[in-house]
């Protein structure tokens, strides 16, 4: 064969990828997701990396799709093609949004070209602990993707998205650098707890000490020291750095055991929470009921601790509904 219609065949098969990761987008929003196709997909997830490649890619592009204001350009909607399927529509959208980050440099596109990188992921309500060659552990937690790539004399790790808690054996000949986003974190010795949500990072020092660069603009960058119970946040244009008490970290650690740590959280923020880790969403409906506090440990994964607890405690009025569970008053 050819090399022209090697390509050719190489890239009609990159395309058929892309359409498909397009799809798997689509109906991961709608409400007839369920425990088969998520079973399904995540077949398809584990069938070859460049599935896991292009599912991200897509992800990322649609997160950053309302932000591309290119896409207005494509002018209004004919009147025929108001009774077009949202599925069509999805796709347009996912397309044009391809088009428009290549045009843009918006950096999608080679964001994953580098063939060496393992990717390592865990579903919503998902965990998943890696021991690296060199002894150190990685602990996914829900709905988290990473990358892996030793070159150059570095130990390379991407979080790509979601929640993941190191330990690293420390190497000064071969530093271990965690990059997220803009922001970096390199080993000193290190325990460290790293989150990762859009364009905002948290990074919290357990043990040892660590490296926290980041630039916020071209022509000065910040450096951190971080010793343990320093907690960093970053933004796209802003840097803050908390002391946390051992308790409260061991509280943000208590997904590593499958539970969620509540210490006089309101239910606003105990139904975001849990919302990361369930695909039937809890919504809590009324500023009133939103302000209620709690506190105590509660199973990730098990929605009806919370509503149990919730109608004993606060008398609460819990109605299930298609994809979710609205706790009211």
């Amino acid at each position: 064969m050819s090399s022209s219609n090697e390509e050719l065949r190489w890239d009609q098969n990159s395309r058929e990828i892309q359409a498909r990761a397009a799809a798997w987008i689509e109906e991961r929003e709608s409400e007839d997701w369920s425990e088969g196709r998520q079973k399904e997909f995540d077949t398809w997830i584990a069938e070859s990396p460049a599935h896991l490649v292009a599912f991200l890619r897509a992800e990322t592009v649609w997160k950053h799709a309302d932000r591309l204001r290119a896409l207005s350009r494509s002018g209004p909607m004919k009147p025929n093609a108001v009774g077009a399927s949202t599925r069509k529509m999805t796709f347009l959208k996912i397309a044009a949004a391809f088009a428009v980050a290549s045009l843009a440099g918006v950096g999608v596109v080679t964001f994953f070209q580098d063939s060496k990188a393992q990717i390592y992921s865990t579903t919503i309500g998902g965990r998943e602990t890696l021991t690296l060659d060199d002894g150190s552990q990685i602990e996914l937690n829900t709905d988290t993707s990473i990358r892996v790539a030793y070159e150059g004399g570095h130990r390379n790790v991407w979080l790509d998205k979601g929640e993941a808690y190191f330990n690293v054996v420390h190497d000064a000949a071969r530093p271990f650098v965690v990059t997220l986003g803009e922001r970096r974190v390199t080993d000193l010795g290190t325990k460290f707890l790293a989150r990762r949500d859009g364009n905002q990072v948290q990074v919290a020092l357990i043990e040892g000490k660590a490296r926290f660069d980041t630039a916020l603009d071209l022509a000065r960058s910040q450096e951190t020291v971080l010793r343990p119970g320093d907690t960093v946040t970053a933004t796209a244009h802003s840097v803050s750095l908390d002391r946390k008490t051992n308790q409260r970290l061991a509280n943000e650690l208590g997904w590593r055991s499958g539970m969620l740590v509540f210490d006089h959280a309101t239910l606003a923020h105990v139904a975001t929470e849990y919302n990361r880790y369930n695909r039937t969403k809890l919504v809590v409906a009324g500023a009133a009921a939103q302000r209620l506090t709690i506190s105590g440990t509660l199973p990730a994964t098990d929605l009806g601790a919370f509503t149990r607890l919730a109608t004993k405690f606060f008398n609460l009025r819990v109605e299930q509904r298609a994809g979710e569970i609205v706790v009211s008053r």
